[in-house]
């Protein structure tokens, strides 16, 4: 019996064994793939901005003409300069607009969140994250359904409300992430030398939170200039940098196209690497 146990028990570790490894092996091709498939064509697209081919199918070798052709303008000379410039000038409105009122709205919930206990404290939390839940496409659609329904005309600040709305979302959790690092009893200090509850905030609270502040700013600027879906569908006939950018891609994928998504790309990664790095070193 003791045989036929010993037995049973090594068949059943041998099991176990390859469970595990088989397992592990599922998991990692799974992670493996998804990363292929999400950075997969962000990868292909900045390897085709130094491409010496025109075309996206062929490569023909290593090249720097485009970058060349772009920082002197020949490849700005396909194109319209004044709708380029139209269309940058809106997306920079749109965003600066967006960050300024979402950080003044989205730092004031934030605090309201972290500091105060009130009925539906909980539900509203979860309201803060659901326009960076809900998928942009439905988001667009409902804005338009609701500006036709209160008969506003869509322009530019249609667009700047609406990213105001999902921008309010990111200023919150980041300001309210670092306020739940931030140490109460430093304010009680202050108010205790005399400083009232503006003072406080102004001398006290305001500097400790200033990293967060200017990493949800960044973040907040990054997703509002590359917006595209929502901005499609709320902005009307007019322009920003990433609508222009796809009713070029429309007529073809040039590489001209690729180079100016591949240095887009540089600058909102660099933001977004900032933003963080800033936070964590303060």
């Amino acid at each position: 019996m003791s045989a036929l146990a010993s037995a049973i028990q090594s068949l059943v570790n041998v099991r176990q064994t390859l469970v595990q490894r088989y397992s592990s092996a599922v998991i990692t091709t799974e992670a493996i793939l998804m990363y292929l498939f999400l950075y997969g064509p962000i990868v292909l697209l900045v390897a085709l901005s130094f491409n010496s081919s025109r075309s996206v199918l062929v490569w023909e070798g290593f090249t720097t003409k485009w970058y060349r052709q772009l920082f002197s303008g020949e490849i700005f000379a396909q194109i319209d300069p004044s709708v380029a410039a139209t269309a940058l000038w809106n997306s920079i409105q749109i965003a600066v607009v967006s960050v300024v009122v979402a950080l003044v709205f989205g730092t004031m919930l934030a605090i309201t969140l972290d500091r105060h206990e009130f009925p539906g404290k909980r539900a509203l939390r979860g309201l803060v994250y659901l326009p960076i839940i809900v998928p942009s496409v439905v988001t667009g659609i409902s804005l338009l359904m609701f500006y036709q329904l209160v008969g506003q005309d869509l322009s530019i600040w249609t667009a700047t409300a609406a990213h105001i709305m999902f921008n309010i979302s990111f200023v919150t959790i980041v300001v309210f992430t670092r306020l739940q690092q931030f140490d109460r009893s430093i304010e009680e200090a202050a108010m205790d030398l005399g400083a009232n509850e503006l003072e406080t905030f102004r001398y006290v609270t305001l500097p400790a939170i200033k990293p967060g502040l200017i990493a949800a700013a960044l973040l907040a600027f990054t997703m509002s200039f590359d917006d595209f879906v929502i901005t499609f569908f709320v902005i009307g006939n007019q322009n920003t940098l990433p609508i222009f950018f796809f009713s070029m891609v429309r007529q073809g994928v040039t590489p001209g196209v690729n180079v100016i998504a591949t240095l887009i790309l540089i600058g909102t990664v660099a933001l977004v690497i900032g933003a963080n790095r800033y936070q964590r070193v303060t």
